[in-house]
């Protein structure tokens, strides 16, 4: 191939969470504050400093163990299956981004690298069918990493059957897409605002059509 030539952009890699996802947790917390008595403040702040979620994201402990401690350090009664709604019920579709996955599951192999919880991911999996147009699935808690861990992006671009070069990837956070671009990948930072130009930038390489 020639120095000139670009390699044609064989598959698509999305992020989950604020690209095929938005997600709100003041729901949550506001559930958690009427069950404990701590203000959402204090809610937030646990889940913050307690680096529970980032433990739980990658794997090193179960949905039971993550309510457990959560239900200690909180102190409240409910019951891990009414826990499990409050965690859950804080996702809507990102619209603009489901339309262009079926766009775009026509005609390159897609795959979703999210870091996220076996909680999170049953729920969004049932209840959002879009998932169903990816090829594959790579998932920080069945990874035991979390991105931005090198690790995660090579199984991602092996998912991908594709080398890294060869890779459009799209994730909302600028640190995540910076380390993915130092492995050759084509990248995009993704804000709802900015999806005009995430759509242009396909254009010009060619994923899109003009």
């Amino acid at each position: 191939m020639s120095k000139n030539l670009k390699p044609k952009i064989k598959a698509v890699l999305f992020d989950l969470g604020k690209v095929i996802l938005h997600f709100n947790f003041d729901p949550a917390f506001k559930r958690l504050s009427k069950a404990t008595g701590l203000s959402t403040k204090e809610i937030e702040d646990y889940f913050v400093s307690s680096g529970l979620e980032v433990l739980y994201d990658g794997g090193k402990i179960s949905s039971r163990e993550f309510y457990l401690q959560v239900k200690k350090a909180l102190g409240f009664k409910i019951r891990f299956e009414a826990f499990k709604k409050i965690w859950n019920e804080i996702f809507t579709l990102n619209q603009p981004i489901v339309r262009l996955i079926e766009k775009l599951s026509k005609t390159h192999r897609l795959v979703m690298l999210s870091n996220t919880n076996q909680m999170h991911f049953e729920y969004i999996h049932r209840r959002y069918p879009i998932l169903k147009k990816f090829d594959r699935l790579i998932l920080s808690y069945k990874e035991k990493c979390r991105k931005p861990d090198e690790r995660i992006y090579r199984a991602a671009a092996k998912a991908c059957q594709a080398r890294p070069a060869e890779i459009f990837y799209i994730d909302d956070r600028q640190d995540l897409t910076e380390a993915a671009q130092e492995l050759d990948f084509h990248v995009f930072t993704y804000h709802r605002d900015k999806h005009s130009e995430l759509i242009q930038q396909l254009k010009r390489l060619g994923v899109l059509s003009i």
